[in-house]
């Protein structure tokens, strides 16, 4: 799948949860927000812990479908959490040590 595909794919995805989350009661959104916390953070200690993983590797390692991760790694990127970076095919997510911050970037790879 190329990235603009790709992008739109997961932008659709988040309209969608976020459009739902509309219809809930306050106390149902604080709850999908303290889950999709612990998500988040559980997506970013496999990355830690592997240094390098992909969206497949996450979500089988979290009982996670690809779409999911992609969706979760895409809030991180939205929140400045991780950076994002695309090119050529194929995702890897990699920690840079190189950075004060701990942000972790997202990489494509050539296959």
């Amino acid at each position: 799948m190329n990235p603009i595909e790709m992008s739109k794919e997961v932008m659709a995805a988040i309209s969608y949860t976020y459009g739902l989350a509309s219809y809930s009661t306050p106390e149902l959104r604080s709850l999908f927000d303290d889950w999709l916390g612990e998500i988040e953070h559980m997506v970013v200690d496999v990355i830690h812990t592997q240094k390098k993983a992909d969206p497949n590797q996450i979500g089988a390692r979290l009982n996670l479908q690809p779409d999911s991760v992609l969706f979760i790694l895409s809030k991180l990127a939205r929140e400045g959490k991780i950076n994002l970076q695309a090119s050529g095919n194929g995702l890897t997510v990699q920690h840079d040590p190189k950075r004060d911050t701990g942000k972790i970037q997202l990489l494509r790879k050539k296959q």
